[in-house]
């Protein structure tokens, strides 16, 4: 277990699960009561977990660092002033202004935000590096509002964030997806998937597989498929089983019926782990159909 789960109540010191785990308000209300260092200490945890490895320690926070800034403004720009003072590597910086502690505020609460922002640039210079990942969109209306939009403008340093990416993420070569068998495409999938947060960042092969899914998915569905079962056949992490269940299983099914739906209802009739795979699509979008077949797939209970 990690320390987000010590702290939040899931183990003990030793690293044990407790029995039972804490509510959900008992986790909020545990979260909301740490000073700031400790939140920018789960953030970093956050970024560094792989995706395979999270715990319900991580996903507490995860889900708390997801809604923290359109929910609290104020306590959002709060959190990235104590990310600049005590977080000293900048990758795990860099994901705050990739992710949703300063995006909602700049989409949603701009204008609460704003004037806090400006101020904590006078106080923390690194701000203005840190909102350089943000100019470019800034620039291009993710900020509604002109007027707000000049003014945040006005502390972003794109030219010292582009170099510092330039830097710090240099250019790799890109995985041609297309050429690798289905064997070797799963084992890549899960070696993508695994992945931490941070480690994302440090190549576009987790976009670019994501770009090639959703393209399979479109034009070979019995490809992918095949690719989800190759998958299955290597991998038990239910973390990982969560995102291929919800990504490319529900994605390559077809709204009406046909030859897909055929085989991914034998599928469910042949294999109990595949069936369980099944049972976390959601069939929303699908014809009626199409949802009765999978539902009565899912729904077949084996000896």
């Amino acid at each position: 277990m990690a320390w987000c789960d010590e702290v939040l109540g899931f183990c003990d010191a030793s690293g044990a699960a407790l029995d039972p785990m804490p509510a959900h308000y008992e986790v909020a209300a545990r979260i909301e009561a740490m000073p700031m260092t400790d939140w920018v200490r789960a953030w970093r945890e956050v970024c560094t977990t792989k995706f395979r490895d999270r715990t319900p320690g991580v996903y507490a926070f995860v889900t708390h660092f997801d809604r923290l800034s359109h929910d609290d403004p104020e306590r959002g720009v709060a959190f990235i002033e104590a990310a600049l003072q005590h977080e000293p590597d900048d990758e795990v910086l860099n994901l705050i202004a990739k992710g949703k502690p300063l995006g909602q505020l700049l989409v949603f609460r701009a204008p609460v935000a704003t004037p806090l922002l400006q101020e904590l640039a006078l106080r923390q210079p690194r701000l203005r590096w840190l909102m350089g990942r943000q100019a470019a969109s800034i620039g291009n209306g993710k900020v509604d509002d002109t007027d707000l939009a000049r003014r945040l403008l006005a502390i972003c340093d794109e030219p010292a964030y582009r170099a510092w990416e330039e830097a710090a993420y240099p250019k790799s070569e890109p995985v041609d997806f297309e050429a690798l068998s289905v064997p070797e495409l799963a084992a890549k999938w899960v070696e993508i998937m695994s992945r931490s947060d941070i480690e994302i960042e440090r190549d576009h092969q987790w976009y670019d597989l994501y770009d090639y899914q959703h393209t399979l998915t479109g034009s070979e569905p019995l490809k992918a498929l095949a690719l989800v079962k190759a998958i299955l056949d290597i991998e038990d992490n239910p973390n990982l089983l969560g995102i291929l269940s919800a990504g490319m299983l529900e994605d390559l099914i077809p709204y009406d019926d046909g030859p897909v739906v055929d085989a991914v209802v034998a599928d469910a009739a042949d294999d109990p782990q595949f069936q369980d795979l099944l049972c976390g699509v959601w069939f929303d979008g699908l014809s009626p159909q199409v949802v009765a077949r999978l539902k009565w797939a899912c729904g077949q209970r084996r000896p």
